[in-house]
């Protein structure tokens, strides 16, 4: 069991290390190479040397690297995916409770957007509001509907709701930090005097129903969260 434990601490403290060195690779570009589109995410030797037959030397560690990167990038999409679906269940229940007999509802953001988790893209989110994100176009999948559906309604709102108006400045990290609920069922939601009952709503699945669903990949998802959303270190109490 304790073997287990060390072993998946290990392979989070490289998957955190790891997405700390491509921060840095990206933040380190020269001005030539930022004329580029491409995200660059490793430093690959690719001399035109003479090769020598066999297995070349160091393979083994960029493979590892591009796994390992890999699998995190993976982590982060599900946590992010999960956040935002939950984000859209939230502003659809304090909507429900303000318009009852309201038919307009918010829905799902385009899966592209959700699953986007290029570090800049990312940065961009962290200093976003809950109404910058009701401004991206919903999924694909509602056919029938604009996908402006979410700014619309929210441009309805703005001028007829200061409650939800108010409610919807909030930041995208402090909504994430009642998401994250120290990794407990969340019933409620308060803000600013602003109440938001989510006991018995479905549709809101906070962080401790990802966990739930993910049991085998508890520790690496919550070491992630608290590392990329909470900038706290990795709380050892809860990944042993």
């Amino acid at each position: 069991m304790i073997e287990e434990e060390e072993e998946r601490t290990s392979i989070l403290e490289l998957l955190l290390e790891i997405d700390r060195k491509v921060k840095e690779i990206s933040q380190n570009k020269t001005s030539d190479e930022s004329s580029s589109s491409h995200e660059i995410y490793f430093l690959i030797n690719n001399n035109n040397t003479s090769k020598k037959r066999g297995k070349p030397a160091g393979n083994e560690n960029i493979n590892q690297e591009v796994h390992d990167r890999t699998k995190f990038d993976n982590l982060l999409t599900k946590i992010q995916v999960h956040f935002l679906s939950f984000v859209i269940a939230f502003c659809n229940a304090a909507f429900n409770k303000e318009y009852k007999c309201s038919k307009d509802s918010f829905k799902n953001i385009n899966y592209k957007n959700k699953a986007n988790v290029k570090s800049s893209y990312i940065s961009k989110l962290k200093n976003s509001t809950i109404k910058d994100l009701l401004k991206m176009d919903i999924s694909t999948k509602f056919t029938t509907l604009k996908k402006s559906n979410n700014k619309d309604l929210l441009e309805k709102i703005e001028s007829s709701s200061p409650i939800l108006n108010e409610l919807f400045e909030m930041k995208y990290l402090d909504l994430f930090r009642y998401y994250y609920n120290q990794k407990k069922p969340l019933d409620k939601i308060e803000y600013n005097n602003i109440v938001v009952d989510l006991s018995g709503n479905k549709e809101c699945k906070s962080f401790y129903h990802l966990l739930e669903k993910n049991k085998n990949l508890r520790t690496l998802l919550i070491g992630i969260a608290e590392e990329q959303y909470l900038q706290t270190k990795m709380a050892k109490k809860d990944c042993f």
